[in-house]
């Protein structure tokens, strides 16, 4: 993210799922017939939040990339843990207590 504010980033965001979202309300349909102001505050939404994402595109690419970058070394760190866990697990031998009294003997 080359020479991206934090403000700009924020703002991207925002902007980008501001947009998203509008535009799931308006793919829906229905909108129009429940509540028509809605439906129109989702347009003007959309084209707003398109408005400043469109030219901010760099930043929506760098962004994506940078959070699925993250969510890849997460999962792998996650993947790597449980392994080491399992392994750990099955590396303790088991137990087997036996029973000395006559009631336990026979249970």
């Amino acid at each position: 993210m080359r020479n991206h504010t934090h403000t700009r980033q924020a703002l991207t965001i925002l902007s980008t799922l501001t947009a998203l979202t509008s535009a799931t309300y308006i793919a829906g349909g229905v909108g129009f017939m429940w509540a028509p102001w809605a439906y129109s505050l989702a347009w003007l939404l959309l084209i707003s939040s398109l408005a400043y994402t469109i030219p901010q595109i760099d930043t929506v690419i760098a962004l994506a990339t940078t959070v699925a970058r993250r969510a890849v070394h997460a999962a792998r760190h996650a993947h790597d843990w449980l392994a080491a866990l399992a392994d750990q697990r099955h590396a303790t031998p088991a137990r087997v207590v036996r029973s000395t009294t006559h009631m336990e003997a026979g249970r």
